[in-house]
């Protein structure tokens, strides 16, 4: 009996274990569809029974995905899922015979276990197909209308069209996760992003950083490097693919000798930034765990993204960076916050549902 029991465990435990790495891999958005489908397989088959002659198949819409060569034999479960359009269906083989034991070949638990990741990987696959469509559409509005807001920012600070044409004659695209400049190199230009995200960050030479600031469209990039300071003090990676403006320090500075009132707002922007940093500072010196996520939280929110959800690309590292957390405290937090209802976590995006919770328990941290 006590051998039915622990063997009753170790299969429920593997389930389990399939359902968590399911959920990992259906939250990334970016990497292949067919890598994410591969890993799955993998994952539903050390969850059988017999994991050793154990193959799986997933097949969405008319593409099958499988890890290796499939020997489809009479030993087979199987779960089937239509969302709309998206048809789905999840095959497991066992390649050889199974001598019973007084066991059935197929647990009905692995049956329900097929059955909710076919609804999973259906709806994931909606999700991804939609998010993709509304990029692409957003990527051809900008094509069509390349510079009208970075123009418009420009002149707004008082640059003439001339200067215009000077700041924005050299363009660099940038892929997601690449360097845009390195802490401690020389600093010969200023940078102008005027598409996608990117974060600062200060690294420790001991494989550790801590994320300062998140830039947003129209934000310059090393003002505190345009006078007698030789080497970037931080290091810039986009988070997102971006479109960067490099710009002489040189020709910079001959822009604001000449124009008064585009160094007075340039003065502007740079003490507000000072001002923005000190409150960094004082958050992460002076308040606990719970209050720095929180100040994180409504900074994402309300200075970088304007809106009460906080984008996927912000990843639970990138978050704890900037908390200066720890990657699983900043986790354990989320949760925590989760199960009071202040936020919803939606694969890789927080949505803060209770702002008015978010900044008490900023402000109490």
């Amino acid at each position: 009996m006590e051998s039915e029991i622990k063997k009753e465990l170790i299969e429920r435990t593997k389930e389990l274990n399939c359902l968590y790495e399911t959920n990992e891999l259906l939250s990334n958005l970016t990497d292949p569809f067919d890598e994410i489908m591969k890993h799955i397989c993998k994952s539903i088959e050390k969850s059988m029974q017999y994991p050793d002659i154990s193959q799986c198949e997933i097949i969405v819409n008319q593409s099958c995905y499988t890890h290796q060569l499939i020997k489809k034999t009479e030993l087979k479960l199987s779960s089937k899922y239509v969302l709309d359009q998206i048809f789905v269906q999840i095959n497991v083989y066992y390649s050889k015979p199974i001598r019973k034991e007084h066991r059935t070949i197929f647990l009905p638990e692995e049956q329900q276990l097929l059955n909710t990741l076919a609804q999973k990987i259906a709806h994931y696959y909606a999700y991804r197909n939609l998010k993709e469509s509304y990029e692409k559409s957003a990527q051809n509005y900008y094509v069509s209308h390349p510079e009208d807001n970075v123009l418009h920012w420009l002149k707004s600070l008082s640059l003439t069209d001339n200067e215009i044409a000077t700041l924005l004659k050299n363009v660099i695209y940038f892929k997601k996760n690449e360097t845009i400049c390195k802490q401690s190199t020389l600093s010969n230009y200023l940078m102008l992003l005027t598409e996608g995200y990117i974060k600062l960050s200060l690294e420790h030479y001991i494989d550790h950083q801590f994320i300062f600031k998140i830039l947003k469209p129209n934000e310059f990039i090393g003002l505190s490097c345009l006078y007698d300071v030789q080497h970037y003090p931080f290091t810039a990676i986009s988070l997102v693919p971006s479109k960067v403006y490099l710009i002489e320090k040189d020709t910079f500075k001959n822009i604001v000798y000449h124009n008064n009132a585009f160094a007075e707002k340039i003065l502007t922007m740079y003490t507000k930034n000072f001002s923005f940093l000190l409150y960094r500072l004082n958050s992460i010196a002076n308040k606990q765990a719970l209050g720095r996520l929180c100040d994180t939280l409504l900074y994402l929110s309300e200075k970088v993204f304007e809106s009460p959800i906080i984008e996927s690309f912000i990843s639970r590292k990138d978050l704890a960076d900037l908390c200066g957390l720890s990657t699983e405290n900043t986790v354990r937090l989320l949760s925590d916050l989760k199960n009071n209802q202040i936020v919803a976590l939606n694969r890789n995006e927080i949505h803060i549902l209770n702002k008015q919770k978010i900044m008490l328990l900023s402000q109490h941290g």
